[in-house]
């Protein structure tokens, strides 16, 4: 059962936007676009992974995507968790092509592809420290919950894994799999936790309890990149060949580059703009960022949107509902 679903993370939407957005022959660009290959690869990677979970058609599994959890003055997020009442599982999703070499002695994991070899995070050190810390979210709400096993799925098949020391049945190493092995995982964790520890009422609450809490990531994008919006190219930008920016002809938009016409172009332009500048606007905020000199018309734009309003007459912002 789907509690959680799978929806493209704001962070890749942000990055996406940054891509096409950013100024031309900025000095940062190779860096951005080496974050967004990265970020993408990653919901790839997660993407398959809840292919196969939704092969889990039993209601005792209750299935939640990108969890993001407050514990004290932090949050912590886990790729996938599942709750039963025999056990919670998280999943720790790895998309990394070539050969992968695990180390449980000093906790590290190198990846040699295409003659090049580079350092990762070790994603056993990482899930155990989720665990942790959901064991400690549990407690702090006073929450009783079943015993915590952890995952690390590698989601690409042709991704060669490798120990540099074969880790006991029984060591967090041991529980590394590729995406297609994680139903007879999961079917192996049913045999080793046949008994309920908790009931079902009680593992509903655990589940309105993590709905509740969950809170989305709101990365200030152009911060994180060391940007201001002065890097950022403001126009409505032609849907057929990205040219920036059209203009603005009777009720369409018309690009001066390859002649195509939209009535509809400003939509993800004004979608760019919550994602790169501000989650709120005004009249003339907007008619600045698509190049328009017509309160009016940037009104009737704004209007056709699903916009939240604060104020009146002039001093009228529009908000994008949160997600």
């Amino acid at each position: 059962m789907i509690c959680k679903e799978l929806k493209i993370p704001i962070i890749l939407e942000k990055t996406e936007a940054l891509s096409v957005r950013i100024v031309k022959n900025h000095p940062r660009v190779p860096l951005i676009e080496k974050d967004l290959r990265k970020r993408r690869a990653g919901y790839n990677g997660e993407s398959t992974i809840y292919y196969h979970l939704t092969f889990l058609r039993d209601k005792r599994y209750k299935i939640f995507y990108n969890v993001r959890l407050p514990i004290f003055s932090n949050h912590f997020q886990m790729d996938f968790l599942i709750l039963t009442p025999f056990y919670i599982l998280i999943i720790e999703v790895k998309n990394i092509s070539g050969m992968v070499t695990i180390d449980p002695f000093i906790k590290q994991l190198t990846r040699t592809h295409k003659g090049v070899t580079e350092g990762f995070v070790d994603p056993v050190s990482q899930v155990q420290r989720y665990k942790l810390l959901l064991h400690k979210w549990l407690i702090t709400h006073r929450i009783k919950h079943p015993p915590i096993e952890h995952l690390v799925v590698f989601s690409n098949p042709s991704t060669t894994l490798n120990y540099t020391v074969c880790p006991a049945p029984d060591d967090p190493y041991k529980q590394i799999i590729h995406a297609q092995n994680v139903i007879d995982k999961i079917k192996e964790l049913n045999e080793k936790h046949p008994i309920p520890t908790v009931t079902d009422k009680e593992l509903l609450k655990m589940k309105r309890l993590i709905l509740k809490s969950h809170h989305d990531s709101d990365t200030d994008i152009l911060k994180f990149h060391s940007l201001t919006q002065n890097d950022i190219l403001t126009g409505v930008r032609c849907e057929n060949c990205q040219h920036i920016p059209m203009i603005r002809i009777s009720a369409s938009w018309s690009c001066s580059k390859c002649n195509n016409s939209s009535k509809t172009a400003h939509t993800k332009a004004i979608q760019e703009y919550f994602l790169l500048m501000n989650n709120h606007l005004t009249n003339s905020e907007i008619r600045n960022f698509l190049h328009l000199t017509s309160r009016n018309t940037a009104y009737k734009l704004l209007k056709s949107f699903q916009l939240q309003t604060q104020g009146c007459t002039k001093s009228v912002t529009y908000s994008k509902p949160t997600r």
